[in-house]
C-alpha cells in the first residue's frame, strides 16, 4: 500500500515519531496491530500498533530500559464511515493513511480489514517497550 504522501504529513502531532527516526519514519507496512478501539466521543477510532523497525538513535531512557519496539497510537476523529471485517490475534498488517475528504484509514491483512473515513488523524502517543517474542507474527 504505497502512497505518494508520507503518512506523517497527514497526521497531526507527528513530530515526535519523525524526530525519533531522524526525520525518516518507516512506512506503515508489516506493523503488529495491538488494538482497534472505538469511542463515542467524536466518534473516534484509535489504532495502536508496533512499528516493525526500531530507530538507531533512541532516547537514552529507552536504551537504559532495554526497549526494542516502538508503539504508536493514532486517533482518527470525526469518523464518517467505518467497516471492520475479520478478527484475529497477532495481526500483522499494512496500514495506509491517505488524504481525500479528510483522512482515510485502511488496515489490511489476510485475516482482518479495517476501513475508516475521518475528519482528522492525530498521533496521540509514542512509546516503547521490550518485546521478547518472535519477530513478525
Amino acid at each position: 500500500m504505497e502512497c505518494d504522501v508520507s503518512w506523517t504529513s497527514l497526521v497531526y502531532n507527528a513530530q515526535g515519531v519523525i524526530a525519533i527516526y531522524g526525520g525518516d519514519p518507516p512506512p506503515l507496512s508489516n506493523v503488529r496491530i495491538r488494538e482497534v478501539r472505538l469511542q463515542e466521543d467524536g466518534p473516534t477510532v484509535i489504532l495502536r500498533f508496533d512499528l516493525p523497525v526500531f530507530p538507531e538513535n533512541v532516547p537514552k531512557k529507552w536504551v537504559a530500559q532495554g526497549f526494542n519496539t516502538v508503539q504508536l497510537e493514532i486517533s482518527f476523529g470525526g469518523i464518517r464511515s467505518l467497516s471492520v471485517e475479520g478478527i484475529a490475534t497477532e495481526v500483522v498488517a499494512d496500514v495506509a493513511i491517505s488524504e481525500g475528504d479528510g483522512v482515510t484509514l485502511v488496515v489490511a491483512s489476510p485475516v482482518m480489514r479495517v476501513e475508516a473515513a475521518a475528519q482528522t488523524a492525530f498521533l496521540a502517543k509514542v512509546s516503547a517497550y521490550w518485546d521478547g517474542g518472535e519477530e513478525g507474527g
